[in-house]
């Protein structure tokens, strides 16, 4: 290719990645910044020709050249946002230059191929990066937890869930919300299959529980949701709570009737109040 042609493709390529960066990191930039970061990042292929071999491979060379494009194209005013917008900026170079070589290594080099392995990029990128924030974001707040009761023990992932308020009104203790075929193990078999019905058969309930070890244990926690106004939910008091292997006191369990997360990434909500 002509060096105008390679210029003019990573002039392209950089707005583009940069243009994602705009849009994934929610930083606002005007068109022309992006277009000058765009056009210093394409400046390394003049470099090849102005620069000793060893000094333009140099990772340090390519560090400061990648600084310098997100300062021209976002003038960041602290580090901490510098180093997020570096980050997705890294992300999305990454993922674009993968995905084109996977494409290019599963066919041959040519221009069309080149272009179609960045449209395939920037899809996935675009119908995957809220499921990837989602994923990030529970890592920070995954908590493993392992229930006792009575001799038995159910391991269980859980997600700190700010918005999980609720609180057992005898005891005013925090209740973590689990599903309830995460602790199957834990109830009678035929219990799982009343609190699954659309509305909790207290009757039902009781009918099942009505050993005596159960009657200290059982608790009935009110709850509101959106499209029904008020609901009661089935809860027990554990034997043990552990946390990342630290024991957690006066703690409820509440018993959800389906699954909290349809992906099956965690099975059980932690209120704040459960790890102060």
């Amino acid at each position: 290719m002509y060096l105008d042609v390679i210029f003019l493709e990573n002039l392209f390529i950089n707005y583009l990645i940069l243009s994602l960066t705009k849009k994934f990191s929610k930083k606002n930039s005007k068109s022309i910044r992006l277009f000058l970061g765009a056009l210093l990042g394409s400046s390394y292929v003049l470099l090849f020709f102005l620069l000793p071999y060893k000094i333009i491979h140099e990772l340090f060379t390519k560090l400061i050249l990648s600084f310098l494009i997100i300062y021209m194209a976002f003038m960041p005013k602290t580090l901490k946002e510098f180093l997020r917008i570096l980050a997705i900026f890294y992300l999305i170079s990454f993922s674009l230059g993968g995905t084109i070589l996977a494409i290019l290594y599963m066919t041959k080099y040519n221009l069309y191929n080149f272009w179609i392995g960045i449209l395939i990029a920037v899809l996935l990128l675009y119908t995957n990066w809220d499921y990837i924030i989602k994923k990030a974001k529970e890592e920070k707040t995954a908590y493993n937890l392992k229930v006792e009761l009575f001799e038995k023990q159910a391991e269980i992932k859980g997600l700190l869930d700010t918005g999980n308020r609720l609180y057992d009104p005898l005891s005013k203790s925090p209740v973590i919300v689990i599903d309830v075929s995460a602790i199957k193990d834990l109830i009678p078999e035929n219990l799982e299959s009343v609190i699954e019905e659309k509305n909790l058969d207290l009757y039902k309930v009781f009918e099942v529980l009505k050993e005596e070890k159960w009657k200290s244990k059982i608790r009935l926690i009110p709850y509101t949701s959106v499209g029904q106004s008020r609901g009661m939910m089935l809860g027990f008091k554990p034997d043990k709570v552990l946390i990342e292997g630290k024991e957690i006191k006066d703690v409820i369990i509440g018993v959800y009737k389906s699954n909290i997360d349809k992906y099956g990434s965690y099975e059980a909500l932690i209120g704040p109040e459960v790890l102060e």
